[in-house]
């Protein structure tokens, strides 16, 4: 048993899918397969069960996912106390984004990170389940940092500070009733199709949470994955969108047809964008390198 069994295991642990961790580990699946059935027999034990269309962790599997996460972090400490010995800022920082969110802009500031720290690997996940995807890979250690959108609060587990804010605005077809208003109550919005993320995004919490408290019934037509896309939906007759304004922003200059940008009557609390750690594992060198940095770059910022 070896550090690569260990990582070639809690990568399929962690996707339920050889396929998904192949793909992630830049392995062929019968390699990772192959490595996972030799874990197996030298433990003696199944980690997997098999049986069904969609593999799953045996009580054995459990109980060794917790370990190998053990082990791999005291590598990884002991990699990062190395590196940290030298001269040059080494090692990997994983960093989770929601997709569609350009409210920070992550490239002009990982390129400023890079130019400080030229030896450090950054890697950027995101999630299908949006904010709360990344607080889950923030609890189990999978990523070391994470921008993402906090509804009520974070666990206790996690720290977390908001770095940028936006205001939501309605989006209406430029020949909507509402277009020339000034400002819209959620009331106003009643029987209207809307356009949406999915249950489990921080905006879709807020917006749900926004109209549920007015009393107002909300029916989502449209369901897309990227928010800065889900406005652009608007003018072709499937409904309103109720998205930050940065969203509204690239709506309008992607449609081909008008669309109009309304005030909310502030109902709707602003859409914060947080930057978020763990409490429980100490950050890496590398990853408090760009904590420092996103938070010099972004909090004086979102506090003018």
């Amino acid at each position: 048993m070896d550090v690569r069994h260990l990582t070639v295991f809690v990568a399929v642990a962690q996707d339920l899918s050889f396929t998904r961790a192949a793909e992630r580990l830049l392995l062929a699946q019968s390699a990772v397969s192959t490595t996972v059935r030799e874990l197996e027999r030298e433990l003696g034990v199944e980690l997997f069960d098999r049986s069904h269309r969609q593999i799953r962790l045996t009580g054995a599997g459990e109980e060794m996912l917790v370990r190998s996460r053990q082990v791999l972090e005291q590598f990884r400490e002991l990699g990062d106390a190395v590196a940290a010995a030298a001269t040059e800022l080494r090692g990997t920082v994983t960093m989770g984004l929601m997709t569609g969110v350009d409210l920070v802009d992550v490239p002009s500031l990982l390129g400023r990170y890079h130019a400080q720290h030229p030896a450090v690997i950054v890697q950027l996940r995101a999630t299908g389940l949006g904010s709360t995807g990344l607080v889950a890979q923030l609890e189990r250690g999978e990523i070391d940092l994470a921008l993402l959108a906090v509804v009520d609060a974070l666990p206790a587990s996690l720290r977390g500070e908001v770095v940028a804010s936006s205001p939501y605005v309605l989006v209406v077809p430029g020949d909507h009733p509402l277009a020339d208003a000034k400002a819209v109550s959620l009331a106003m919005l009643e029987g209207e199709s809307f356009i949406d993320l999915p249950p489990g995004y921080g905006s879709r919490r807020i917006v749900d949470d926004a109209f549920a408290h007015a009393g107002v019934s909300r029916h989502v037509l449209i369901e897309v994955a990227d928010l800065s896309t889900a406005a652009t939906y608007v003018p072709h007759g499937l409904g309103v969108a109720v998205v930050p304004q940065f969203a509204a922003a690239a709506a309008r200059s992607r449609a081909g047809m008008p669309v109009r940008t309304v005030a909310l009557d502030g109902a709707v609390p602003s859409f914060e964008v947080s930057l978020a750690w763990s409490r429980r594992r100490p950050l890496s060198s590398a990853a408090e390198g760009l904590v420092s940095l996103l938070r010099s770059e972004l909090i004086p910022v979102a506090g003018r």
